[in-house]
């Protein structure tokens, strides 16, 4: 069966749980500490928050094969997993534009907000109750919570005055449906046909702190059931109110010794203006010692594809497919060019001698006469060297510019308009692209983008499809799906007129890079990143987008840039997703200064538009 269910938002913890594979970091994410994740979309962070949950951890202690690893984790601990409401942000936007003042419109956010949270922690906590019952190989779930009726009733009680319920409740569903009816109370407020009365009725029940209140339910549960741990997951808070947020992210520095925070969140750290980076700078919480980091990213370079050939080979055994044939049929494909690879085990080699003859086949002079100039004038030169030589090192750097240039590279035409710039306008197909090894570079170690190619080549294969034509279907089709979703985030309308769409931005700098990368003189060494300087204010915005969204890729491990502040100095790269628009290489290169949009020579009414570029490519 071809699985379409893409997104952890949408699946159960037992659902996540049965097809989980483990990553490597699961243990740190897993364990009693303040934690951040970091990372863009669909990378993992709310699947592996659902599988943290009470549910989600009983199912995962069902799985014989991750016994070990759990073995490492102490689970000594009620954990509470609470998920950003979609509808915030669009409320946020409603309250704005209401002629209301400005603590109205904080009383409301911050309402909505606890309120939400409120329920999700009693959700949370009825889930710990559920696996008390339960046992995992003969005994008691470490993470449950053991309470009778009686205590219910008290800690209902008490929590029904602490958040300011109109009435007492007695039960977990009474304490949920009175959250919903001052839920709806709050929304009500937001509604252009809102009353004075229903905002009398929010300034009566006045300002809400989470955190307060959160801390009033562990005394209320302590009261009844004794002292326990709690580990508080917030998953997706970028779209909570902003001040919110920042007083969330403050108290990882100190909140309360019997839980632990943790927040899955963007790379760019955008709910503090310059004024407050300053400020927590020096008073704020430290990564390393007030909490711990995971950054969920690829790696800018050298990436690590462990994870995703893990998930690959379990999406083959839960549709009855050999992996190795599966990669045997992509590495097959008649559009990578002739003995250009050799694959083995841990991924392929390029041969250099085969690449050279496809260069030179391909009329790229300018290789040509730069690998004469190094004395390889012919394909027995280089066949003749030793691995350990370092001419030959030289080979390896110079083989994968070389290679791309094989299979995009055109001679300059003799218009004077297309001396400029020797990149093919319509690339035959995507062979550059092709091969196992290729798909887990244009992933980039993004599960959600991983099943999404998966799923069409699984059907190609299933149906005997020729590899070729089935990648060259499969790779424009998921280009274009991240196209539209770039394309879906932009700027605020608020400074729409002063600032490029976050796409045009994205695109110029790829296409930047691709037209340096094919120019008629062959560089080694092309530069295929870029350092931030002295940002513009014109393509800031779509910069932080492009980095929070995936199609940047930012340079975090080898910068200390874990949470991004500013943008100042960091080191990008178009993501490998998008290269086959550009026909980038899969590799990372040297870097050039980046402030303002580039200039490149490239008509943008010759740019192939987001509907038909496949079309015309393939």
């Amino acid at each position: 069966m071809i699985s379409t269910q893409f997104n952890a938002r949408n699946a159960s913890p037992k659902d996540i749980a049965s097809s989980f594979v483990m990553p490597e970091y699961f243990e740190q994410a897993a364990a009693y500490q303040n934690l951040v994740l970091v990372g863009p979309r669909g990378l993992g962070k709310t699947t592996i928050m659902k599988a943290l949950t009470a549910t989600g951890l009983y199912y995962l202690h069902q799985r014989e094969e991750f016994a070990d690893r759990l073995r490492r984790v102490n689970f000594e601990y009620i954990p509470v997993y609470i998920p950003a409401e979609s509808i915030w942000k669009g409320t946020a936007q409603l309250v704005s534009n209401l002629d209301i003042s400005k603590s109205d419109m904080d009383l409301i956010l911050n309402g909505l907000f606890t309120d939400h949270c409120l329920y999700q922690l009693i959700a949370s906590f009825e889930d710990a109750r559920i696996v008390s019952d339960l046992t995992i190989h003969g005994e008691a779930v470490p993470w449950a919570a053991h309470l009778n009726d009686v205590q219910e009733s008290l800690i209902c009680e008490m929590c029904s005055e602490l958040w300011s319920l109109p009435t007492k409740q007695f039960s977990f569903i009474g304490l949920k449906l009175a959250l919903l009816k001052r839920i709806n109370m709050f929304r009500s407020a937001v509604s252009p046909f809102n009353s004075s009365a229903d905002l009398d009725a929010i300034r009566l029940v006045g300002h809400l702190d989470f955190l307060v209140m959160l801390k009033g339910f562990f005394d209320a549960v302590e009261s009844q059931i004794g002292v326990h741990r709690w580990s508080v997951s917030f998953d997706e808070m970028e779209i909570a109110p902003k001040r919110v947020l920042t007083r969330l992210y403050e108290n990882l520095r100190s909140f309360d010794q019997r839980a632990v925070l943790k927040f899955s969140l963007f790379p760019y750290i955008d709910f503090y203006d310059l004024e407050e980076r300053l400020r927590t700078s020096e008073t704020g919480p430290v990564d390393g010692q007030d909490f711990h980091s995971i950054i969920l990213a690829n790696k800018f370079a050298d990436a690590d594809h462990k994870f995703s050939k893990e998930l690959i080979q379990k999406e083959c055994e839960n549709r009855g497919i050999v992996f190795s044939e599966f990669v045997h049929y992509l590495n097959s494909s008649s559009a990578i060019k002739k003995d250009t690879r050799k694959f083995v085990s841990k991924g392929f080699e390029r041969q250099v001698s085969a690449i050279y003859t496809a260069a030179k086949s391909a009329g790229d002079r300018s290789f040509i006469e730069h690998m004469a100039s190094n004395d390889f004038k012919s394909v027995s030169d280089i066949d003749g060297l030793r691995s350990e030589n370092q001419r030959a090192s030289y080979l390896r750097k110079v083989a994968p510019i070389a290679e791309i240039r094989s299979y995009y590279f055109s001679k300059a035409g003799k218009s004077k308009t297309h001396q400029s710039s020797t990149r093919r306008r319509s690339a035959k197909g995507y062979g550059y692209y092709h091969g196992f090894d290729q798909l887990l570079s244009l992933t980039e170690g993004n599960p959600r983008a991983v099943k999404y190619l998966l799923n069409e080549l699984f059907v190609s294969f299933n149906d005997r499809v020729d590899s070729k034509i089935a990648q060259n279907r499969a790779i424009p089709r998921n280009v274009d799906r991240f196209r539209a979703l770039i394309a879906s985030y932009n700027p605020s309308e608020k400074s729409a007129n002063e600032v490029y769409p976050t796409l045009a931005v994205v695109d110029r700098l790829g296409e930047t890079l691709s037209e340096n990368l094919f120019d008629s003189k062959f560089q080694p060494e092309p530069a295929l990143s870029y350092r931030l300087k002295g940002v513009s204010t014109k393509i800031r915005d779509a910069l932080i987008i492009g980095i929070n969204s995936g199609a940047l890729v930012v340079d975090q491990r080898s910068d200390g840039k874990q949470l991004i502040f500013d943008l100042e100095g960091c080191r990008l790269r178009i993501s490998h997703r998008l290269a086959p628009f550009y026909k980038l290489p899969t590799i990372t290169g040297q870097e050039r200064v980046l402030s303002a949009m580039p200039q490149n020579s490239k008509k943008q009414d010759e740019q192939p538009d987001l509907l038909n570029w496949a079309t015309t490519d393939a």
